[in-house]
């Protein structure tokens, strides 16, 4: 089975509409997967099936299942959108479904690693930005005095 995301990423407004029941049934049934196929100790798939209908939301504990049975995050199961950690996954050539729990943990890992790093760095330029801004403040105010 592929999981792609192309299609939601160009779509991004249908995401946005859509409700975490309509979304699970899209993401089921683009994975060709049952109710049935998704229930799991209790998660019935009656239980399902009312989470699809709006007629039940989701606890924590099933959004991890369901997301996990989906091949998707739970973040992803919530929002509709691809998080970061799975577009780079997906652009990488790996399904995130495909991942064992120790492959993922260090993906999670390394990215933790470069969201630090990137962080950091963005941080640096802001207090440089935040720098220059009070130097040219300065400068103008001694050339106010100074005129």
């Amino acid at each position: 089975m592929t999981i792609g995301y192309g299609r939601a990423w160009e779509d991004r407004g249908v995401a946005r509409r859509e409700g975490i029941g309509a979304r699970l049934k899209r993401l089921r049934l683009e994975r060709g997967i049952s109710q049935r196929d998704l229930s799991s100790p209790g998660i019935t798939y009656a239980y399902i099936s009312r989470i699809e209908s709006g007629a039940r939301t989701p606890s924590v504990k099933a959004l991890r299942r369901i997301a996990g049975k989906l091949g998707v995050t739970v973040e992803h199961l919530e929002t509709g959108e691809p998080t970061p950690l799975e577009r780079g996954i997906a652009d990488a050539g790996l399904e995130f479904s495909s991942l064992t729990a120790k492959e993922l943990q260090a993906i999670e890992a390394e990215a933790g690693r470069g969201a630090h790093e990137g962080a950091r760095r963005a941080a640096e330029e802001v207090l440089e930005d935040r720098r220059k801004a009070e130097v040219a403040r300065l400068r103008k105010r001694l050339d106010e005095l100074a005129g």
